[in-house]
C-alpha cells in the first residue's frame, strides 16, 4: 500500500502519532512499510493510524503500481539520453 497526504496543511485535533505520520507524508508518498520504518512504529500500528486518517479524508492510500504497468527501462534511458543531448546543445 502506498500512502500520501491529501491536504497541504495539517488539520487540528490530531494525536501526536497521526501528526507525525501526516508530516512525513505531506511532501510526497511512501509505502506502508517505509512509513513504519521512518516513524519507528510497527507496520500494524501504522496501518491502523493510516486507516483512521483515510477515513477522515486526511490521507490517501492506493495499491502500488504493478511492474507490468511501469515504463520499460530502455525507454526511460532513451528519454534521459535525449534530454542530456538537448542540454549539451
Amino acid at each position: 500500500t502506498v500512502l500520501s497526504g491529501s491536504a497541504g496543511t495539517l488539520p487540528g485535533g490530531l494525536r501526536p502519532e497521526e501528526r507525525r505520520l501526516l508530516e512525513l507524508l505531506l511532501p510526497g508518498a511512501l509505502s506502508l512499510a517505509e512509513t513504519a520504518a521512518h516513524l519507528r512504529l510497527p507496520v500494524s500500528v501504522v496501518r491502523v493510524l493510516a486507516a483512521d486518517l483515510v477515513d477522515a479524508g486526511h490521507l490517501q492510500a492506493r495499491a502500488p503500481i504493478p511492474d507490468a504497468e511501469l515504463p520499460e527501462r530502455q525507454i526511460l534511458e532513451k528519454v534521459l539520453d535525449g534530454l542530456r543531448t538537448l542540454k549539451s546543445s
